[in-house]
């Protein structure tokens, strides 16, 4: 295995501990300035190594299939770990992770169907999307109580709902398609 392969797999799967190390720092730290900055700076590696190790890959030539692989498993279960921890937190609703969970094994089923088709199993724009909206609410649900006396508590279930169906709707491209291989229509 090349070094630069190994050094980028573990990019990947890093986000992964990252994630427990920002479940442990918001369950179990005392609530305060620093623990926040230390989340925000835990969510920020998370996000940055999902953004760039697929545009690493590419740039030295390092894409695989088990990259592929990994990558969207290392999203899904990171994004589960920070969004249970938070809904612990009661920063957001505990149906957001549940509904994640949903959303991933429907995924991964599809991708199966769709794979054993011989379909393409990429990732869909609406899974993008949706990668985009989780981003960004882990960001807004982990700085809520610091804007929820200035705009009101509301915006707690106003952002939970936007994750849930964003989440929901992202898995529809992924099973119309797998329906659509598995009838031969596709």
């Amino acid at each position: 295995m090349k070094p630069r392969y190994f050094l980028l797999q573990s990019m990947t799967l890093g986000r992964i501990p990252i994630a427990v190390l920002f479940l442990v720092v918001l369950i179990y730290s005392p609530k305060t300035i620093f623990t926040l900055l230390i989340g925000i700076f835990l969510l920020l590696i998370i996000e940055f190594t999902d953004l760039y190790d697929g545009i690493i890959a590419r740039r030295f030539g390092l894409v695989s299939e088990a990259g592929a692989t990994l990558d969207p498993f290392a999203d899904s279960v990171s994004r589960l770990i920070i969004y249970w921890a938070l809904a612990t937190q009661s920063l957001v609703l505990f149906l957001v992770p549940l509904i994640m969970a949903i959303r991933d094994i429907t995924v991964a089923y599809s991708r199966i169907v769709l794979a054993q088709n011989n379909r393409t199993v990429s990732a869909k724009k609406s899974g993008k999307l949706k990668a985009s909206v989780q981003a960004v609410g882990a960001f807004l649900a982990l700085l809520g109580p610091h804007y929820w006396d200035i705009i009101g508590r509301w915006s707690f279930y106003v952002l939970s709902w936007i994750i849930i169906t964003v989440t929901f709707l992202s898995a529809i491209e992924y099973v119309k398609d797998a329906l659509s291989s598995s009838k031969g229509t596709g």
